[in-house]
């Protein structure tokens, strides 16, 4: 598991300038197109066990976080709980520097 702090201000500049999609299903149903793949803590263990396995299989990053679903929705600025995210389109310094931290 992985913490988020110390990419907060990146997450938030990509998803108010790149293309981004909330939720299990449309992360799932968008995977084919997705860059990286962010999981909460709470995300259950069929549907991670499912994303991990597709993410595995199309070559994606996939990063589960410590944070839970309101923590994971606070990092990226939003009032709602999300368990999972996907990073369609984003800035490559962006997502190089959350790559190079893992």
């Amino acid at each position: 598991m992985t913490s988020l702090k110390p990419f907060e201000k990146t997450l938030k500049n990509i998803r108010k300038t790149g293309k981004v999609v909330y939720g299990f299903k449309e992360s799932l149903s968008s995977l084919d197109n997705s860059k990286l793949i962010i999981c909460s803590s709470t995300i259950s263990t069929e549907n991670l066990n499912l994303i991990e396995e597709k993410c595995k299989h199309n070559s994606i990053t996939l990063i589960t976080t410590e944070q839970n679903s309101i923590g994971l929705s606070k990092t990226l600025g939003l009032n709602y709980r999300i368990s999972v995210f996907s990073i369609l389109e984003a800035d490559e310094s962006d997502l190089n520097l959350i790559l190079s931290k893992l």
